[in-house]
């Protein structure tokens, strides 16, 4: 068994020994590209990607760690011992996503039998996406923090530590569904807000969306109005401090389909742990289209916020609502 808490030791002192010189980093990951049998004590697999994957490094699937032996030169064909850390070599489906440990995240981003106390308490995301800053201590050098010992995951949301269960398969418990917000129940989309409400490209529009459960998200969806095919919209996704989680393409995609949700998808999937609060926001660069929105008297227990003299394409944290305020706040989902 790896010797984490040793290695431990190591990148502690290297931490207080160069303080400051380190960014925050989110853990890259990938996707299996054949399901996995359990039981097997070692194994080799593809995967469909090895890009940031090197021996030494370790994989984190559904809730079994392996340790990576060696990559393929060519190909995408990664050499593994399973049940690594005190796990259970599971059955894996195709498309399970593989997160990517590396070696010198392992004592930051794994909470194994050896080593590591679970997460608490406040914290502090490393700026826009996690691209840059210095965390306030060693605990958030890496996220998602990863506890193998009960297939619980932590991130920072909202400058708070915030932890869910993994669940199976592919994603997370929530990774089949598509999570409205709000939930629209059984009223017809084309009652909801009257034709929908005109947009202004200069203003930001924030819906509140408490999801309940870990998920991984693909994108987020609006629901269009009566009129649409003329302007481009885009989404992001941002936690309850104003961070900035994700986001669709800065270029936007032009509206398609009255009276449906459309999807945009995030320029990479995110995992959103849950229960979390969070808040999904839509640009637009015209005038012309609609989309619907909550109004007072429906569904007004929702926090919503229009963010005003925004430019279109260019996305920057914001401070989250604390108030409803009508037809600035879109119906979504998450997806």
């Amino acid at each position: 068994m790896k010797n984490t808490f040793t290695k431990s030791l190591v990148f502690l002192g290297l931490l207080l020994a160069s303080a400051g010189c380190f960014a925050q980093t989110y853990l890259n990951n990938t996707t299996l590209s054949a399901a996995l049998k359990k039981g097997v004590a070692g194994t080799s697999f593809a995967v469909a990607s090895t890009s940031n994957i090197v021996a030494g490094s370790d994989l984190y699937v559904d809730s079994e760690l392996m340790s990576v032996v060696s990559v393929s030169a060519t190909g995408t064909v990664v050499q593994v011992v399973r049940g690594y850390g005190g796990t259970a070599a599971a059955y894996h489906l195709s498309g399970a996503v593989a997160w990517i440990i590396p070696a010198a995240a392992q004592p930051y981003a794994l909470i194994t039998p050896d080593f590591g106390q679970d997460p608490a308490g406040a914290c502090t995301r490393g700026g826009s996406a996690l691209t840059g800053g210095t965390p306030t201590s060693a605990s958030t050098l890496y996220l998602p923090i990863f506890d193998t010992r009960t297939a619980t995951v932590y991130d920072c949301i909202g400058n708070q530590f915030v932890s869910g269960n993994l669940g199976g398969g592919a994603g997370g418990l929530l990774s089949q569904y598509e999570f409205p917000s709000p939930n629209t129940g059984g009223t017809a989309y084309t009652s909801i807000n009257s034709s929908g409400t005109t947009l202004s490209a200069t203003t930001q529009y924030c819906s509140e969306i408490d999801l309940p459960a870990t998920k991984f998200l693909t994108g987020l969806g609006i629901l269009n109005g009566t009129t649409v095919g003329t302007d481009k919209h885009l989404v992001a996704l941002y936690d309850s401090a104003g961070n900035l989680l994700a986001n669709s393409a800065l270029a936007g995609a032009t509206s398609a389909t009255a009276s449906t949700y459309q999807k945009y998808a995030f320029t990479a999937q995110y995992l959103a742990v849950g229960p979390a609060q969070y808040f999904g926001c839509v640009q637009t660069n015209g005038t012309t289209d609609t989309i619907r929105m909550i109004v007072t008297g429906t569904q007004d227990t929702y926090l919503t916020k229009g963010i005003t003299s925004q430019t279109f394409g260019t996305l920057a944290s914001f401070t989250a609502p604390t108030t409803f305020t009508t037809a600035v706040g879109p119906y979504l989902i998450v997806y």
